[in-house]
């Protein structure tokens, strides 16, 4: 279980996307999360709308400015797994604690959380503000989920018990018991369908009126990070902690 102590750690992980850096002109694109080096983030590839590198900052949530924002300086995709992996110039970031242990599988039922910055409002009536928002629940199915950035690919993912709504793509998938240890990327909200629960009212002993009710179930989609192995290592200079494969 993620005890309060540890919540500072995760948002330290955790940052958000732009596009340009100044007030007035950034625009939010997601999240995105540290790994092994403060200098290098993953993020969920589609984030990226096709910034050019030039114009991508990273935020970190936490951090003295004027060193808050970190320009990127290389972005290499994976994008049939809808997987980006960022480098910035904050190689010695002190107030970035990154994930320090990969896992490339999960099984079923099994605890997760994830953490990131939505960007969709509570209130339908407030504007939309990127909120640090923490969601736990379990590991509903593994399964190969159709990739939005290549056509005809799939990737490995997990279906997950909790939405992921717009903003927290690109966040961290971790484990509950274990929260240093990252699994996945949040890619995708998934409408699986609508339920229909019928109420029928009975307004006279002649007459029955029926009252529809519908019901939306989404659920949280996560990219397994097996399929970045090679271009981590590469840039990284090492080996990943782990290479289990179930």
């Amino acid at each position: 279980m993620v005890e309060a102590s540890e919540f500072n750690a995760i948002t330290s992980r955790v940052g958000l996307l732009f596009r340009d850096r100044e007030r007035g002109q950034r625009a939010f694109l997601g999240s995105c999360f540290c790994i092994l080096k403060a200098s290098v983030f993953i993020t969920a590839a589609h984030c990226l709308d096709g910034t050019p590198n030039e114009r991508l900052w990273i935020n970190h949530h936490g951090g003295p400015g004027p060193d808050l924002f970190s320009p990127a300086q290389q972005v290499e995709f994976v994008r049939e797994a809808d997987i980006a992996i960022v480098v910035t110039d904050a190689p010695g970031a002190k107030w970035v604690q990154p994930f320090q242990r990969v896992r490339f599988y999960a099984n079923l039922g099994e605890k997760v959380c994830a953490f990131g910055y939505p960007d969709q409002a509570l209130n339908r009536d407030a504007p939309a503000k990127e909120t640090p928002r923490f969601f736990r629940g379990t590991i509903q199915r593994p399964f190969h989920h159709k990739s939005r950035l290549a056509a005809g690919a799939a990737y490995s993912a997990y279906e997950l018990s909790f939405p992921c709504p717009s903003g927290l793509s690109g966040g961290p998938l971790f484990l509950e018991d274990d929260p240093n240890t990252v699994i996945g990327v949040v890619t995708e909200d998934l409408e699986v369908g609508t339920t229909l629960n019928e109420e029928f009212v009975e307004k006279t002993s002649e007459t029955t009126t029926r009252i529809d009710v519908r019901r939306v179930i989404n659920y949280g989609v996560a990219a397994s990070l097996f399929s970045t192995i090679d271009k981590l290592e590469n840039l990284l200079g090492q080996p990943l902690p782990t290479r289990e494969v179930a």
